[in-house]
């Protein structure tokens, strides 16, 4: 080949690099550069905004930016793989790219202890209780997972969170104890028993910081004579191996039951309106268990439990009259109605006892306003006319709350033990409440160890009658 044919080629070839360099350097397309690399990792919880860094369409000279749009979402509060795929058109030409992000948890929960400066543990190198939270940016409290030992001379704290970032603590100790045990009793810390009851210590039960059992250590001092009445009390102590001690008393009295007495200072009069019903018979049983008397306010409300009236009766309680039908709008619309409802309840008094009854209650009381609505001044009419036709209405002057005021047996026993009078004290009660029967045998224990004695009512007892309001 001669070397203007050579010569030839070569201009040629030149001419075609030169023509695809000019091609390729003047080419439009598009240029996309991601925020950051293609995939990339964030802690839950931070900020991810999906953008791009560079988006345009043109060539190396020129490039002009183009709008995307971005398909995807990551929920920075939960772990987890995502996708974000990012799309630019331009003259009907479209170009994506995708970016991967994954949502995970480095953060290491945070772990606070209390009085780090004075930790111990026990001479025998039991780990005591510490107070200590331990809280995460993803699974919130975890301070039930915190784990803590003993590592040469160091006390080490540590907690885990779900994804496995771990907090570390670690603490000089001192060896002692200086807590206290507990000392609790077993039953109540009052107890009360009727002369010749048999008495049975139920004791206590111990715990201890660092000793495991302490059983054989408790001391008992004191003890209980149950055929003389008085009071009585019981200590118990117990010391743990570093001498640390704890005491508990119990109190126990021993009382007499109810004695037969002509009612005068500190006579106190249960009574228990609406019944008999469903609780009736278990108040019966306390009532007998310590030989009280009460008086029963009876009604017609609840006839299954009649039998009661006739149960009443021969154990020696007085029964009275509240109401046959306990129906205020018809009892109040007149006096004749309500003698009428008054002689339907005694004609079955004496049906169940084979007496009669000269002891009345009102229902609500000879106080009660609720009267005016039905008839104006019939509560001062029939108070005259119960005297007139040999009749005697008792009220009260210790309420129990039972009626409206409480559902509580603790404050129903708080109610009557805290207004209690020198003198007498006509309480009233409803046995047709369980929880203030419940209530019976605290009051009449809280009343043997006082000082008073119970007694059913009958015509010479003070009627504690109150302001006639209608």
């Amino acid at each position: 080949m001669n070397k203007k044919k050579i010569l030839f080629l070569v201009c040629l070839l030149g001419f075609i690099l030169l023509l695809i360099f000019a091609l390729l350097l003047f080419k439009k397309d598009f240029k996309i550069e991601l925020e950051g690399n293609s995939n990339i990792s964030i802690n839950v919880n931070d900020k991810f905004e999906p953008k791009l860094k560079k988006a345009c369409y043109g060539n190396i000279f020129t490039c002009s930016n183009v709008k995307y749009d971005v398909k995807g979402k990551v929920d920075n509060t939960k772990l987890g793989t995502y996708k974000i795929k990012y799309q630019v058109k331009y003259k009907n030409k479209t170009k994506s790219i995708n970016q991967t992000i994954k949502v995970v948890d480095k953060k290491s929960p945070s772990l606070t202890v209390s009085n780090e400066n004075e930790l111990t543990i026990c001479p025998n190198g039991k780990i005591k209780n510490y107070e200590y939270k331990a809280l995460d940016n993803l699974d919130g409290d975890i301070t039930d997972k915190v784990e803590i030992k003993v590592e040469y001379d160091k006390l080490v704290f540590e907690v885990k969170d779900s994804a496995n970032n771990i907090t570390k603590k670690t603490y000089d100790y001192k060896k002692e104890d200086k807590e206290n045990p507990t000392i609790n009793l077993n039953g109540n810390s009052d107890i009360y028993i009727l002369v010749g009851e048999n008495f049975s210590d139920e004791g206590v039960t111990t715990s201890d910081n660092c000793d495991e059992d302490l059983k054989d250590k408790v001391r008992v001092n004191g003890s209980v004579n149950s055929n003389s009445p008085g009071k009585y009390t019981i200590n118990y102590e117990v010391t743990d191996e570093a001498g640390n001690v704890a005491k508990v008393s119990r109190n126990v009295t021993v009382y007499n039951k109810n004695v037969d007495v002509t009612p005068s200072e500190k006579t106190i009069y249960l009574t228990f309106d609406d019944g008999p019903g469903p609780h009736t018979a278990r108040l019966l049983d306390v009532l007998k268990k310590y030989d009280v008397k009460a008086t029963f306010f009876v009604t017609n409300q609840y006839p299954a439990y009649e039998s009661m009236i006739t149960r009443a009766a021969n154990e020696g309680h007085s029964i009275a009259i509240h109401t046959y039908t306990h129906n205020y709008s018809y009892i109040y619309a007149s006096v004749d109605n309500y003698f009428a409802d008054l002689n339907n309840m005694q004609d079955k008094i004496k049906r169940l006892t084979g007496k009669e009854t000269r002891l009345v209650r009102f229902p609500g009381g000879s106080s009660n306003t609720v009267s005016r609505k039905y008839t104006p001044g019939i509560m001062t009419t029939l108070a005259n006319e119960l005297e007139v036709r040999g009749y005697k209405y008792f009220d009260w002057n210790v309420s129990s709350g039972d009626a409206g005021e409480t559902t509580s047996t603790a404050q129903v026993i708080k109610n009557v033990t805290s207004n209690l009078r020198s003198s007498y004290s006509n309480v009233l009660q409803h046995d047709v409440k369980s929880f203030s029967v419940d209530a019976v045998e605290s009051i009449i224990q809280y009343g043997l160890t006082n000082g008073y004695h119970f007694a059913p009512l009958d015509v010479t007892s003070p009627g504690a009658h109150q302001r006639i309001n209608n």
